[in-house]
């Protein structure tokens, strides 16, 4: 059997066991997930009665439509919580893929190492929910490989057309997947393949205007998009945050796991430095996404967690551009810490969505008794007592994973939520009047203990607490309609 057929074979097995999870709960534990899949129901089902009334399709030029086309193809042909789990898992399997394209065009050949970044299949941008980001990112390291490819084999012409078709399709996924594509082939031509004493300086112009050329598209469909717009706002530098968001890459909703994860991971390549082989344009790329990730804030132009995004793209980096030169013996023991890893890693992530079921069984009975075409005011509680036990509700000194659950009354009560994912500069999709006045798409979920004071019970007609603390005083005009483990649902008072 070849060395390829193994590499595929062994990497579908491995792909495998990473999905068992999404076997075990219709709704994984995803922070961003359930607001995403109630956009793409909307946008799949534009003329539905109730929800017509409140949000409307508005497809426009924006970077952000990856998984809507494609949601919304796959939400007319399967049940919701199917083809969301589908598209769910094509955006976590989508960075791999990206570095397994990448490392076969830059090594000729497919190898251990790359192979190893299934370990990192569940991470942490993956369980924010980043789904347009992974895909894009997936794409811009096909396309980067791509590059190369054509690069060395002096088909420049045909590097024209890739650039520009690529740059088009990265943007439309989303704007960081354009930008890792320009890092990577900028890199590549920087340390380019042929000798040093060969490359004259009408070569690097020559270079530089085909990048541009590639790039155009992408730039040209910037300023055509709302995107361009919005002031250069930033916001947020934490150095404590900086140090732990290091190990996104490798984090899961276990801590432990997440640093053990890491030292393992991390081990092979630090003792293996020297025997190591570098993809042009690696270590130069590698530097520039470090002191991109030192100086980032946490947000930019509406973009949010900014320097977590750059975590990612460095961890899928090292697996991509690097190829570890391993002895036959010490290829069968990686192998068996790959295998290891990934088992462990599916099974933790699958035993917390198992637990998740409970929050969502007890969120489902809440929502059965909110009629279709209600509007619903969502709160979050603090209940710090059985928070650190249901892993699925946080990510780590991140963030807490579940407060988007909430959207599941679009999709299964075709009710209002005002903080559905529905800004216009962002997503295609708007809420209607009069419902705008009172829509915060890009808010977060208002904590409970500051919602009586600042809420106008006129706007909604129920309530709905996620996460609710033990004891409540809810304000005189709250009808108790359903109080919960979990959740708790009253009727406003007219």
């Amino acid at each position: 059997m070849s060395a390829s057929r193994h590499f595929w074979l062994a990497a579908l097995a491995l792909v495998l066991i990473s999905l068992v999870p999404f076997v075990v709960v219709d709704v994984p534990a995803v922070l961003d997930y359930p607001n995403h899949l109630a956009r793409i129901f909307v946008l799949a089902h534009p003329d539905d009665p109730d929800l017509s009334r409140f949000y409307a399709p508005h497809w426009r030029i924006l970077p952000n439509l990856g998984f809507d086309v494609l949601g919304v193809a796959l939400l007319k042909i399967l049940p919701v919580h199917v083809g969301g789990r589908i598209l769910l898992a094509m955006s976590m399997i989508a960075p791999i893929l990206g570095v397994f394209a990448y490392a076969r065009a830059a090594f000729g050949k497919l190898s251990l190492w790359p192979l190893a970044s299934i370990v990192i299949a569940f991470n942490g941008v993956f369980f924010l929910g980043f789904m347009n980001f992974l895909l894009a990112t997936g794409l811009a390291f096909a396309a980067a490989g791509a590059w190369l490819s054509l690069r060395r084999a002096g088909r420049d012409g045909w590097c024209l057309v890739l650039g520009g078709l690529s740059s088009a399709l990265l943007f439309f996924c989303h704007i960081f997947g354009v930008l890792l594509f320009a890092l990577l082939i900028g890199c590549q031509e920087i340390s380019p393949v042929r000798e040093p004493g060969s490359v004259k300086p009408q070569a690097w112009f020559r270079t530089l205007v085909m990048i541009v050329i590639a790039l155009a598209p992408a730039i040209v469909l910037y300023f055509a998009s709302p995107l361009s717009e919005h002031a250069a706002e930033t916001g947020g530098w934490d150095g404590k945050h900086k140090l732990w968001s290091l190990f996104i890459p490798f984090m899961t909703t276990s801590k432990i796991l997440t640093l053990a994860t890491a030292l393992m991971i991390f081990s092979l390549p630090i003792l293996r430095w020297r025997q190591a082989q570098f993809a042009p344009g690696t270590r130069l790329a590698l530097v520039i996404l470090a002191l991109l990730y030192v100086a980032a804030p946490v947000t930019i132009k509406g973009g949010t967690l900014i320097d977590i995004r750059l975590s990612l793209m460095m961890g899928l980096l090292l697996f991509a551009g690097v190829d570890l030169q391993l002895s036959p013996a010490g290829k069968k023991w990686t192998f068996a810490a790959i295998a290891l890893l990934v088992g462990v890693r599916s099974l933790i992530t699958g035993l917390a969505w198992y637990d998740h079921r409970r929050d969502l069984a007890d969120l489902r009975a809440t929502l059965a008794l909110v009629p279709p075409g209600a509007r619903v005011l969502a709160a979050q509680g603090e209940n710090f007592a059985t928070d650190p036990e249901v892993p699925a509700r946080i990510l780590p000194d991140v963030l807490k994973l579940d407060s988007h659950l909430p959207a599941l009354l679009v999709i299964e009560r075709k009710a209002f939520w005002p903080h559905m994912f529905a800004d216009p500069t962002q997503q295609p999709l708007v809420v209607r009047p009069p419902y705008d006045r009172i829509a915060d798409p890009l808010g977060d979920l208002p904590a409970w203990d500051r919602l009586a004071s600042s809420m106008e019970p006129e706007d909604f007609d129920y309530v709905m607490l996620i996460d609710r603390p033990a004891l409540l005083k809810p304000p005189q005009n709250f009808i108790p309609v359903r109080l919960g483990n979990y959740t708790a649902l009253w009727r406003l008072a007219r």
